[in-house]
């Protein structure tokens, strides 16, 4: 669905209040279709690449962990060099798709030569390690200036910070479900948090000049705050058919994840009725409810992480973000509704009081003055 009648009036309304000047140019896309293909012609041809250049490299310095290491970074290197190159749109997708995928492959090869170099079954068994793997990925989302490549960077960061955490916390291989809470579940807090403070402070980073850089790593943040919750979830689904010697992984602290994200939830919403100036009687309300459905949901954070997003969503009126949300929402209500452990009592019971929560913020929300606001 093409987006330009809708351009074109935004442009109308903005030039109407002197905040721009000119007539309107719509923005040149090109088809889909086309930039898949180029950006699958772009994996083809980094796939064959590196497998060229990774069977002489192994080859040559089997075992010899420091060629491996500065292999990977020269191949990084290429993959800046590429980035920056400038050339027509069909071959940037290409040349981009082909940056990402030697990029990838590059970072693969340093970790896997420091491993080689300091003793692989060893080294990955220690937090600094980990750490070391994250911090990588923070210089290289600085130092690289593509979008998907910085999402990417993010999302390693974060998942490379969890087994950091977790090995840090005394965790082991032999049953690492028990230590989700405190992993998995407060990291993704975290990031939840961290989309919350760069959403509410997305006009003055856009100012400063900085919103590209800041943006896709709002969005990892955001794909993994919510995978978390869903994670956290999901553990009390049953596995003692596929892991032995857990039952309904009963972790201890799981409630502790949806208690965090509803303190977000309500803060979030208190901050929003402050800035497009609800009364003080329609912010205890909104309070109310958050409070209410959060503790409803605790056992089931994903639900409650689900509707934040979608709150900061629809303050920035974001697609993708009211996508994610919204298949978080239902992916969290279904695999709450599938555990075990609890009757169906209960979980009627839950189920019907969120809907009545939330037919009530509509009604609130209905209510509520119908005025502009601007941050």
């Amino acid at each position: 669905m093409s987006t330009e009648p809708f351009e074109r009036l935004l442009w109308q309304q903005l030039a109407a209040r002197g905040a721009v000047q000119g007539e309107f140019t719509p923005a040149l896309r090109m088809p889909w279709p086309i930039r898949l293909l180029m950006g699958a012609a772009g994996w083809l041809g980094a796939l064959f690449a590196q497998l060229f250049l990774l069977g002489s490299v192994f080859a040559v310095t089997r075992g010899n962990g420091p060629a491996i290491a500065i292999t990977g970074l020269l191949m990084i290197g290429a993959a800046i060099l590429m980035y920056r190159t400038t050339s027509q749109d069909s071959a940037r997708i290409a040349l981009g798709q082909f940056a990402l995928a030697a990029s990838l492959g590059g970072q693969g090869m340093v970790i896997v030569g420091v491993g080689e170099s300091l003793g692989i079954d060893r080294l990955s068994q220690t937090a600094v390690f980990w750490l070391g793997v994250t911090a990588l990925e923070a210089v290289l989302f600085v130092i690289v200036p593509n979008r998907l490549h910085r999402f990417v960077a993010v999302t390693g960061g974060w998942s490379a910070a969890t087994i950091a955490l977790y090995i840090a916390l005394g965790g082991s291989m032999r049953n690492p479900f028990l230590m989700m809470p405190l992993t998995v579940g407060l990291l993704g807090v975290l990031a939840m948090a961290a989309v919350m403070v760069f959403v509410l402070n997305e006009a003055r980073i856009a100012a400063r000049g900085t919103h590209a850089l800041w943006e896709p790593a709002a969005d990892a943040t955001l794909v993994f705050g919510l995978s978390s919750a869903l994670i956290i979830t999901g553990t009390a689904l049953p596995s003692e058919f596929l892991f032995d010697g857990i039952r309904h992984l009963q972790t201890p602290g799981n409630w502790v994840p949806g208690v965090l994200v509803g303190v977000c939830l309500v803060g979030f919403a208190q901050i929003e009725g402050a800035r497009i100036r609800c009364d003080a009687g329609i912010r205890i309300g909104l309070m109310v409810l958050a409070v209410a459905f959060s503790g409803l949901m605790v056992m089931a954070p994903a639900v409650t992480a689900g509707v934040l997003a979608l709150a900061m969503a629809l303050r920035r009126a974001s697609l993708p973000w009211i996508g994610l949300a919204i298949a978080a929402i239902l992916l969290g209500f279904i695999w709450y509704y599938s555990t075990l452990q609890w009757t169906l009592l209960v979980k009627s019971v839950t189920l019907a009081a969120a809907g009545v929560l939330l037919l009530a913020a509509r009604l609130a929300l209905t209510r509520m003055p119908r005025k502009e606001a601007i941050a």
